[in-house]
């Protein structure tokens, strides 16, 4: 039986369904080829790392800043709504606080899970620890993407009364971090996984609020190739690194340009995308991806895990990375990985339909904040240390704490039990 497409909501754009949709494909491709395995014992590294051609793909194919666009259309969208409705922020952060976090919990384990049946068989513990390190990189959306969204009703406020000022105020603080961490050698460059992040969320709210699409055509044009013209006096006059994933860790101006150059572009292929939204088949597929959007991110990790142990345990030779070989057996591996993850498609919803729903009681802001620090503070510690990492364990239970206590709400005096059922029975399920 053919599972229904939700109802569309009136205060929704089709045309950012679609970009997330088909970003994510993108972002579990990169991952999938970036899994390169080695040596005798065999070692788990970053297959792309040497491959030059992927630094100038970067450019196009760097979709991350266009994922927080979408985060902050999404964002925005709901806040506003909920605000509305009588919701306050605190209930905004609790809701998407826990909305990122039992989806984590559950991946994490899988991941766990899958590593201890390779432990069992015999897996050579140094390569379990590098292998365990790259399955936790792709951690790093969540734990950003968790800061970010709980700062959006405080970025929503400041963007309905000093928009510009919010704008410069981010971009002038991320590149004066850029320039004292590059040139004046003091250590601030991991301040710009938040002001980077917020300015390109930030962009969003610009999208929801039709500021881009109100421009002529010509205009969005020059300003995405001046963006790109930046990116190159960056680059080729400051001495930055081309490779955007490179610029990634931690983020760098460049990633903040790159953000602008997006949503320039996106807004000039809105009209198109649009188009094809209207067409059923598209829009089955786009419906398709984003209800299974958070399964495919999280778990396509724990699918490469489960081909990696299959491939071991059937003693199926890894091909050298990078020869004409590897790059044929790619189109196996990545087949592999895209039928373990629909599995997981087919079985992780319905499980993750047994939590138990969130109780109508009210939380305070400063308890809202702190539940989400800790499941940043959980997800940030195996993304850092890896999944085999003496305080693996100590994180997932803060992890699984955090969700207990966003589930139970509080410390504060029962409310109507209105309040919360309105917010479950709008189906606020989405990240």
């Amino acid at each position: 039986m053919t599972r229904q497409l939700p109802r569309i909501p009136v205060d929704r754009d089709l045309s950012i369904d679609f970009v997330r949709a088909i970003c994510l494909p993108l972002v579990v491709v990169l991952h999938a080829l970036q899994m390169g395995i080695a040596g005798d014992p065999p070692r788990a590294f970053n297959a792309l790392l040497e491959w030059s051609p992927l630094v100038w793909i970067t450019w196009i194919g760097m979709i991350m800043p266009t994922f927080f666009i979408a985060g902050g259309f999404a964002g925005i969208t709901t806040w506003r709504r909920l605000h509305n409705q009588g919701e306050t922020a605190a209930q905004y952060i609790r809701i998407r606080a826990l909305r990122l976090a039992r989806p984590v919990l559950f991946a994490m384990l899988g991941v766990l899970a899958v590593l201890g049946v390779m432990t069992l068989f015999g897996a050579d513990p140094e390569f379990l620890r590098s292998f365990a390190f790259r399955l936790a990189e792709p951690l790093w959306f969540i734990a950003v993407y968790a800061i970010c969204t709980s700062f959006v009703p405080l970025m929503a406020w400041l963007h309905r009364r000093a928009a510009w000022a919010t704008y410069f105020g981010l971009a002038g603080a991320a590149v004066a971090v850029d320039l004292l961490d590059r040139f004046a050698h003091v250590p601030l460059g991991a301040l710009n996984w938040l002001f980077v992040w917020l300015f390109v969320q930030q962009l969003g709210f610009g999208v929801r609020d039709q500021w881009y699409s109100r421009r002529p055509r010509w205009l969005l044009a020059l300003l995405a190739v001046g963006a790109y013209g930046l990116m190159f006096v960056a680059v080729f006059a400051l001495g930055y690194d081309p490779d955007m994933l490179v610029n990634l860790n931690p983020p760098t101006v460049l990633l903040l340009l790159l953000g602008l150059a997006q949503v320039y572009l996106f807004t000039l292929l809105q009209p198109v995308i649009r188009a094809l939204m209207r067409r059923r088949q598209v829009l089955m597929v786009v419906g398709a991806l984003g209800m299974f959007g958070m399964v495919i991110y999280l778990w396509h990790t724990v699918a490469m895990a489960v081909v990696v142990g299959v491939q071991m345990a059937l003693g199926l030779p890894f091909p050298p990375v990078l020869s004409p070989q590897w790059w044929w057996t790619r189109i196996p591996w990545l087949l592999a990985i895209a039928a373990v993850v629909a599995v997981f498609c087919a079985i992780v919803p319905r499980v993750e339909r047994t939590w138990p729903p969130e109780r109508s009681r009210a939380m305070p802001p400063w308890a809202a904040v702190i539940a989400t620090l800790l499941v940043v503070l959980s997800v940030g510690w195996v993304l850092t240390q890896g999944y085999l990492s003496p305080g693996t364990a100590a994180a997932v239970l803060l992890l699984a704490g955090a969700i207990a206590w966003l589930t139970v709400g509080g410390p504060a005096h029962r409310d109507a039990a209105a309040a919360t059922d309105r917010v479950r029975a709008r189906g606020l399920t989405g990240v």
